[in-house]
């Protein structure tokens, strides 16, 4: 089945849902699938198990709220966000095998970029070290998955201090730039997922 890797650079949040709903209606009719990768200008996305109590302080910067699974992350530039849109149904995936899939995906760009990076047993995710670094939220409608996940890569870290990051209290978060005390340019960082994409 063939892919097209979509890198639209900073887009505004609503525009990158609408573009989902589009290729969601486009993969259903047995289209091509599609990868969009991203960066958002600061903002908080809020999924479908979130709860009043993941605000810790007043946020300074919008909240929307996404047909996704998860409770409430971060998105900012410096962060890689990466929304397949895939036919999970046809591809004879279940939502469980399809969150691996992302997290090892996730675990085998950073490889290359020089960290080693790990599942935990009780959170979905990517941690390093005991901080989270790559996270997932998806929809799942018709057997068209949809959303997905994000990396910090070099962006302000300083945001998620207004939240409880994905419900976990206590949780501590790291990007590639923290660990490795160095600059990264995204578009390289994007070569580097779609070179490791497992679709």
């Amino acid at each position: 089945m063939k892919i097209n890797f979509i890198n639209q650079g900073i887009i505004k949040y609503p525009i990158a849902m609408l573009d989902m709903e589009i290729a969601c209606a486009k993969v259903i009719k047995e289209l091509n699938e599609c990868v969009f990768i991203v960066e958002h200008n600061p903002l908080y996305s809020a999924g479908r198990s979130f709860k009043k109590e993941d605000f810790l302080k007043d946020p300074k910067f919008p909240v929307y709220f996404p047909k996704r699974g998860g409770r409430v992350t971060v998105h900012s530039p410096g962060q890689l966000v990466v929304y397949p849109v895939i036919n999970l149904r046809k591809r004879n995936i279940d939502i469980s095998s399809y969150i691996k899939i992302l997290e090892n995906w996730m675990i085998n760009a950073l490889k290359e970029l020089g960290i080693n990076p790990e599942r935990s047993d009780s959170n979905v995710g990517v941690w390093l070290n005991g901080e989270k670094i790559g996270f997932i939220g998806i929809s799942v409608e018709r057997g068209i998955a949809s959303h997905g996940f994000c990396v910090n890569i070099s962006n302000d870290l300083s945001m998620f201090d207004a939240i409880v990051p994905c419900g976990i209290n206590g949780v501590k978060i790291t990007s590639l730039e923290k660990m490795l005390d160095r600059k990264f340019d995204i578009s390289s960082i994007t070569n580097v997922f779609i070179k490791t994409a497992p679709f």
